[in-house]
């Protein structure tokens, strides 16, 4: 009877470390089945922003590649209206060229007309800075007086010969055939210096100053 009771003691804590064998390997297989969903649970959260990091940098692309297209097509753009501010430039030089051409034609001629009839002939060149001198050939011995004027359009500002304020007329003489004299004019481009000389009793003529 002894014998059975041992035996059933032995038997029951056996039964006893089997059953907390088993709980503890339960609450161990717990534990990693826990933390193996707080693993999954970090893994979906990294992958999550992963795809929220791709996504952006997809976007972000997209936007710069458009940036660089808008960015091309307005430095094309730039380029087609340098190209043809440079055009309409050149064809404005040109017109200008041929315009100082005719004009300077036209005085050569009035100038030789005017001397064949025994008219007085002028002459104008730069001197000094803001400084011409007016020559005088071709006509009577000495003309008493003559009026140099400023052109509208051509730039000059204002007319003197010593220390007077700049004025629209400038009255200068006796000049006798073959002298000249000097004037200040005020401009901003001495190549465009065009003035008006009126001596009595001859219609008034235009010359440009030439370089």
């Amino acid at each position: 009877m002894i014998t059975v009771s041992v035996i059933a003691a032995v038997v029951a804590m056996c039964a006893v470390a089997v059953s907390l064998w088993q709980a503890r390997e339960a609450k161990g297989a717990q534990a990693a089945a826990s933390g193996a969903q707080e693993a999954a649970n970090r893994a979906r959260e990294e992958a999550g922003a992963a795809r929220k990091a791709v996504e952006q940098a997809t976007s972000s692309a997209l936007q710069a590649k458009t940036a660089a297209e808008e960015a091309r097509k307005a430095a094309a753009r730039a380029e087609e209206a340098a190209t043809a501010a440079r055009m309409l430039a050149d064809e404005a030089q040109f017109t200008a060229q041929q315009a100082t051409a005719q004009v300077n034609e036209v005085t050569e001629l009035l100038a030789a007309e005017r001397q064949r009839r025994g008219m007085p002939t002028f002459a104008i060149t730069p001197a000094a800075p803001d400084e011409f001198r007016l020559s005088y050939f071709g006509g009577p011995a000495v003309i008493e007086q003559l009026t140099v004027s400023v052109v509208p359009g051509s730039r000059v500002l204002g007319l003197s010969q010593y220390d007077e304020p700049p004025a629209e007329h400038l009255d200068v003489g006796p000049l006798h055939n073959g002298s000249a004299i000097t004037f200040r004019a005020a401009t901003g481009q001495r190549a465009s210096a065009v003035f008006q000389i009126r001596a009595e009793p001859w219609d008034p003529v235009v010359v440009r100053a030439d370089q």
